[in-house]
Parts: C-alpha cells; structure tokens; sequence
C-alpha cells in the first residue's frame, strides 16, 4: 500500500532501479557464456536463462500491474504512459526482452524450445535446427531460441568443414550469422572455412594446370603416335605389296620349274623306252659274259685252291716224315737235349718257310680279271662318275623313287650278288667283294654290305655306319635297305637311328627294312626298335 501512496516518479524508479539490477546481473551472466561454445557451458546456459527467466516474468508481471495500478488509482494518465514508455525501453535496452516475450509464448511452443535444447545438447543439429525454426517462426523475437539457433547453425557448419562438405558449411555459417550476427564463434568459423576453401581452390586451381598440362601431353602423344601408327600401315603397306610381288615371282618360277620337271619326265620316260628297247640286248649279252666270267673265274679259283691244298697237304706230309726221322735220330741217340733243341729248330724252319710262302698267282690273276670285267662293263654302258642317278617324283605315282637308272651300277650291283652265289671259297669271296665296299654308288655298296656280312661281318657293319652317318639321303636310305636285308641283331642298332630320320624317304625305308627284319627274325627282333616301329607308322 505504501508503494501505492507515493508518487509515481519515486515508485517508478524504485522498481526500475531493481529491475535493472537483476536484468544487467543475468545479461551480464549471458554474455559470459556466449563466449564459451561448448556443449557443456550451452547446457548451464540454458538452465541458467531458464530459471532467470521464470524470476523475471514475476517481477515484469508485478512491475506491469503497478505501473497500470498506479495510473488508474491516480488518474494520471499521463504518468502511467510515461512509466510504461520508460520501463520498456530500460526492458528492451538493458533487460532480457525475452522475458517479456516468453511470458506471452505459448505452451506448445515452450515444449518445442525444450525439445531442440534437449537435441542441441545432444548434438543433434539438424533436429535442433528444424525446432528452433519453428520457435523463431512462430516467436521472431524469442532472443534465446535465436542464440541457440545461430550456435547449432555453427556447429553443424563445423561438422560438414571436418567432413569437407566447405561449400554448404559457408552457407549454414552465413545463416548464423544471418540469425546471430555478433556471435564470435560463427566469425570463427566462417573465417577459418574461407581460408579452407581458399586453400582448396588453389589446389584446384594447381591441379587444373596440371590437367591441363596432362591433357595437352596427352593430345601430343596422340597426335605422335598417329603419325607414327601412319608411317608404320604406309610401312607395312610397302612391305605387304613387296612380299605379293615376290610371291608372285615366287609362283611364276615354281610353275616354271614345275613345267619343266614334267617335260623332263617325260623327255626320261621316252629316253628309258627307248634304252629299254635298244640297250636290254646289249644287257642280257654283257650279263651273260659277266656270268661266264664268274664261272671261269670259279673254276680256275677251284683249281688253284686244289693244287694250294695239294701242295701244302704235300709239304705237311714231307714234315711230318721229317718228324718222324728226327724222332727215330731221338730215340737212337743218348743226348735228349740236344735232340729236342734240333727238333724245335727244323720245326721253326718249317713254319718259316709256310709264312714266307707268297700267296698264289692265280688268284691275284682272278682279282685283276674281275676288275678288267668291271671296267669293260663300264666302257661299254659309260664309265660311274660317282654322281647318283635317281629320279625322285612330286607327283602321286606308283613309285616315289626310281635309283640307279645307269647300267652300269646295276650291273656291279649284280656282279657283286653273283660273287656271293656262285663262289663257295668264304675267304676268297670276302676279297673279292671287298673292292665293292668303296664304290662309288650307294647301291653298290649297300649291296655288297649286305652280301659281305655272310664272309665279314665287321667289315659290313662298319660300311653300314658309314652310309647311316652320310650326309647323302642316298647313302642312308640303301644302310637302311641293307640292314632290313642282313637281318641280324648287330645291325639293328643302324635301323634305330635311321627310323628317326629327318629325310621322309630315308624314314619310310627304314620303317619298311624293319618290318622286314621283324619277319625274318620273330623273337629276336629288339624291343625298343618295335617300340620306335610302332611310333612311325
């Protein structure tokens, strides 16, 4: 009551004296902790304001009713509007004004302020965000849910920095400070985004100078290796016409010589026809002369091989008799050494004497009669030069070879057959041969390899390794021909060398000589040659 008695100035400044007391205590209290942005400082904030704010609206509402109080019991009206006009600008200036604008706020709106404190302390940004929006929209001058709008609106521009979202954090910062303009942490963090995004656009400004750079050295080398992909098909292009040109060529002359292997063909079918028909008397006559060479040739080897053992069956007779009379002379005479000493000299001069023996005419007159049969064979057919006289044809025909078309080899061929047949002698048939095994033709030789292994078996088998080891296909495909002939386990060691040749003819011959020799010989045939046999066929 007294308070209603005294004038309207002293209770006015009494009660604004008061009231400006305790806003400036918790404006003070405030903005002590607006400078603090933390979570934990935030929370005290807001339960701090909030108990400040639920004394003040009982002291605004008090201070109201007595200002209105006043005027009315007063009736001056002119007092009371001055009270009041002074009262809310002190309240607007210095106080809380929020105070005053919570008083009329709705609960609702109380309970969505609460919510997005409760989210704010939870660090729930956005959540707190979308509430105090709503708070603002509905209360624009609600001062608390503006702070606390402009501090989450920066820690979430903080959150989307450390995630390196920059361009939205500056656009949530720049709402802060649109919300809070002097909130220090919000000029923080906008400065410190700037910087970064500064930072970022000189990087991206580096990078795009090297991607320029990159793509510029990308284009060169294009356009380098376009050029050289040009010269390389302009290359190839020359290269690809060349290789035609030469194939070409290549086929003109391999149609050429074709032409001609065929015209020779038959230029050598019409010339064997005609020697056949011309030369196959001439042949039978130098056969026959050849046979009845052998036969004189047989028959006086007969006789001289007769009178050698007539002789030398005399001479052993004449020895042992002189055996006998110097073993009367030991039994008559009493000195035995000296009877033995006597007998061992006349038995050295015996044998001597059998050593010293030359060896007899005759036969050395056969050898030079079956050279001089040769060398008339080979002057009436022509004489063997050593060249090989074989055909061998491209085409499919009955045979893939035709050897030794001369006469004359053949016929050495056959001489040496005839040798082997007709002379009973082992010895002298094995002289007699033993000029065939370096003639001149392979098939000479093969054939007298293959008929001296019945006289000399070490003499054939090493003519057979020097034809198997000879450069010439010709000379190895008749060891291969001569070794199928002989049969025998010696040789066979030849045909497993060959049966893995190179040559196509020499391997086909050597598979057919094994089977042959495979024939001939059943059992005995070597495993790993059958094995190899199986293998070429």
């Amino acid at each position: 009551m007294a308070e209603q008695t005294g004038t309207f100035p002293h209770a006015y400044r009494r009660t604004f004296t008061r009231a400006y007391r305790r806003t400036f205590t918790i404006g003070r209290s405030w903005l002590f902790f607006l400078r603090w942005n933390d979570t934990f400082f935030d929370g005290i904030l807001v339960l701090s304001n909030a108990r400040a704010v639920k004394t003040e609206i009982k002291l605004l509402k008090s201070a109201i009713w007595r200002f209105i109080d006043m005027g009315t019991i007063r009736k001056s009206g002119l007092r009371a509007f001055t009270g009041i006009f002074f009262f809310s600008l002190a309240a607007f200036f210095y106080a809380d004004f929020t105070a005053v604008i919570h008083a009329a706020t709705p609960a609702e709106m109380e309970k969505i302020f609460s919510r997005a404190a409760d989210k704010y302390l939870a660090k729930d940004w956005p959540g707190a965000i979308e509430d105090l929006k709503k708070v603002i929209a509905d209360d624009p001058g609600n001062l608390r849910a503006v702070g606390l709008l402009g501090r989450a609106l920066t820690s979430q521009a903080a959150d989307l920095a450390a995630k390196g979202e920059l361009g939205k954090a500056l656009s949530v910062v720049d709402e802060a400070l649109t919300y809070s303009p002097e909130l220090k942490d919000a000029a923080d963090t906008k400065t410190k985004i700037v910087k970064e995004i500064k930072q970022l656009e000189e990087k991206d400004a580096e990078g795009r100078s090297r991607r320029a750079y990159a793509e510029q050295r990308r284009k060169e080398e294009a356009a380098s290796r376009q050029s050289q992909e040009e010269e390389y098909n302009k290359k190839i292009e020359n290269e690809k016409r060349q290789r035609e040109l030469r194939e070409k060529n290549l086929l003109e002359q391999v149609n050429r010589q074709s032409k001609e292997i065929l015209d020779r063909k038959e230029e050598i079918e019409i010339l064997r026809q005609q020697t056949n028909t011309i030369a196959t008397k001439w042949l039978m006559y130098f056969s026959i002369a050849v046979l009845l060479s052998i036969a004189v040739s047989y028959y006086v080897s007969s006789k001289i091989v007769d009178n050698i053992a007539s002789r030398t069956r005399r001479q052993l007779a004449d020895s042992s008799d002189r055996m006998t009379e110097l073993v009367n002379d030991l039994a008559q005479k009493s000195n035995a050494t000296e009877s033995l000493t006597e007998l061992k000299n006349s038995h050295a001069e015996i044998v001597s004497q059998l050593a010293n023996q030359r060896s007899n005419p005759m036969e050395e007159k056969l050898l030079a009669q079956t050279e001089n049969l040769i060398k008339v064979v080979e002057q009436a057919q022509g004489a063997s030069d050593g060249a090989v006289n074989n055909i061998e044809f491209d085409d499919v025909s009955s045979r893939r070879v035709i050897t030794d078309i001369s006469p004359s080899t053949r016929s050495r061929a056959k001489s040496v057959v005839s040798i082997a047949q007709t002379i009973n002698n082992p010895s002298l048939a094995a002289r007699l041969i033993a000029p065939y095994l370096n003639d001149g033709s392979n098939r000479v030789r093969a054939t007298a390899a293959a008929e001296m292994f019945k006289f000399d078996p070490a003499a054939s088998e090493n003519t057979l390794k020097d034809m198997a080891a000879s450069e010439s296909k010709w000379d190895r495909l008749s060891a291969a021909w001569a070794a199928g002939e002989i049969a025998q386990l010696s040789v066979m060691e030849t045909l497993e060398i060959l049966i893995e040749d190179y040559e196509p003819l020499v391997k086909a011959r050597a598979v057919a000589a094994a089977k042959k020799a495979e024939e001939k010989m059943k059992g005995k045939f070597p495993a790993t040659l059958r094995v190899k046999l199986s293998r070429g066929k």
